[in-house]
């Protein structure tokens, strides 16, 4: 009986944490909850004015200007790729959360549900019988 009691409180936890990692994913997509903060990169930028100096042929390239102030250009800002990659992180973790509920359900499932083995006999005939020597 005790078993089924511990089965019953596997189960019961099990599906728990798999609502709350849910919940959590909901939460952080429909910006109602901040997802884990992993990461903190920079923004990705290029320097237009040094790629503009290099494609130009040798002779006239002496002749650029030279700009001891190179400016930037921002590919993409540091917002959206910090933010792009803490929700994939969160929800690669809040699944990972959600399989682990999911073998603590399992685990207490195989404990509720009884074991019930039934066995036929089954007259057994003379020809299946073993030869005596």
């Amino acid at each position: 009986m005790s078993e089924k009691i511990i089965g019953y409180g596997l189960l019961i936890s099990g599906i728990i944490i798999i609502a709350l990692s849910g919940y959590s994913v909901y939460s952080v997509f429909t910006k109602q909850g901040e997802p884990v903060k992993l990461f903190n990169f920079k923004g990705i930028g290029i320097n237009i004015s040094q790629i503009a100096v290099n494609s130009l042929p040798q002779g006239i390239s002496q002749f650029a200007p030279k700009n001891d102030n190179p400016q930037t250009t921002e590919i993409i800002s540091a917002d959206m790729l910090n933010e792009t990659s803490n929700f994939i992180a969160h929800y690669i973790l809040m699944g990972f959360i959600a399989s682990i509920g999911f073998k603590i359900a399992t685990l207490g499932t195989m404990m509720v549900r009884p074991i019930v083995v039934k066995l036929r006999a089954q007259p057994i005939s003379e020809s299946q019988l073993p030869a005596q020597q």
